[in-house]
């Protein structure tokens, strides 16, 4: 789908190397630029650099030098987009600004990813994806004792920069001129934590719920005709009856009784007559842990996610599976074939 796309990609750690691996899934030809010691990623999670790194090209410069700036000038003079995570102010320090490459390429789609944008108090401030979450939802829900859960901000500012990236690019084909994007993790983890502003109260039937074999069933009952067929399938007709509770909003006010009621309810049922209650009544019904349910675990097979394998969510895809390239794998290679632009300033 992207096949005549090449991107040159100087990103560490995440939001930007998942930026240029859902480019390279749909096709794209992807130039990966690291120090002469590699990527500090591939020591600090060499199972996620490899997820997100597979397939590419890695090429080996030193940017602090003449030579390997000029190097990456030659590169950049040939590519559609170049892709940077530095903090504001590096690229232009190692002479590889948006002007200094777009001097080179009147077309290119010149992309920075940084923490707070490149303007503001915080703009040079070091950051990660757990700083922006604690911003993105003060509700506390981003705590997790320790451990790293998903990093939904570096997920959505790398999602967020390859469909802007690629929208860009487009219009460069188009109009025959490029464009600086300046993408901050800061505005996705406001944007995404704002689309749906939390609520105070609880919710009353959307959680997690226990049976009576001590496994965790998940509800995500908001709509009121499945209320209707919750109250049903529970024997809850008292509660599906009355007028008040007709309507989500007349629920909420009750969310607490409702959710005593629900909770008492799957506490006297198995997991497998919940499950069969789910399909026979059509509800928002599933297990919390997948292995627990053999319907799940092939609808993860299917999606192929089955026994912890790992592919990214786009639809045609040609992202492998298997190891990143090793450090400056393609350097020969790929200045043999860049050759004629090698060394332009």
């Amino acid at each position: 789908m992207l096949r005549d796309l090449t991107v040159l990609d100087f990103t560490q750690q995440l939001p930007g190397p998942f930026a240029t691996a859902l480019l390279k899934s749909l096709g794209a030809r992807v130039i990966k630029i690291e120090p002469p010691q590699g990527d500090p990623s591939r020591t600090l999670d060499p199972e996620m650099f490899d997820r997100v790194n597979v397939g590419k090209e890695s090429v080996t410069l030193d940017l602090k030098s003449e030579s390997g700036r000029a190097n990456a000038l030659g590169l950049v003079a040939r590519s559609d987009i170049v892709v940077e995570s530095f903090r504001p102010g590096v690229m232009s320090r190692l002479g590889l600004d948006w002007l200094e490459c777009q001097a080179v390429n009147a077309r290119l789609v010149y992309c920075s990813i940084s923490g707070f944008g490149s303007d503001g108090p915080y703009a040079h401030v070091p950051v990660h994806d757990l700083n922006l979450m604690a911003w993105g939802d003060p509700s506390g829900a981003h705590r997790t004792s320790g451990h790293i859960g998903v990093p939904w901000v570096d997920l959505g500012a790398g999602t967020t920069a390859a469909l802007t990236m690629v929208a860009a690019w487009v219009r460069a084909r188009d109009l025959g001129v490029g464009v600086k994007l300046d993408m901050s993790m800061l505005d996705v983890a406001l944007s995404w934590s704002r689309v749906k502003p939390p609520r105070s109260g609880m919710e009353p039937t959307y959680g997690v719920y226990r049976t009576n074999d001590d496994h965790d069933v998940v509800i995500a009952v908001l709509e009121d005709h499945f209320w209707a067929r919750l109250c049903t399938a529970l024997e809850l007709g008292d509660l599906g009856r009355e007028p008040a509770l007709a309507t989500y909003a007349g629920r909420v006010i009750r969310a607490e009784e409702i959710h005593r009621r629900v909770s008492a309810r799957i506490a006297q049922l198995q997991l497998c007559e919940v499950l069969s209650l789910s399909q026979v009544h059509d509800l928002p019904i599933t297990t919390a842990h997948a292995q627990g349910d053999e319907h799940a675990v092939t609808q993860l097979a299917l999606a192929g996610f089955g026994d912890g394998g790992f592919r990214l969510p786009t639809p045609e895809t040609s992202h492998g599976v298997g190891r990143a390239p090793e450090p400056g794998e393609h350097t020969a290679l790929i200045m043999a074939e860049f050759a004629g632009s090698l060394g332009a300033t």
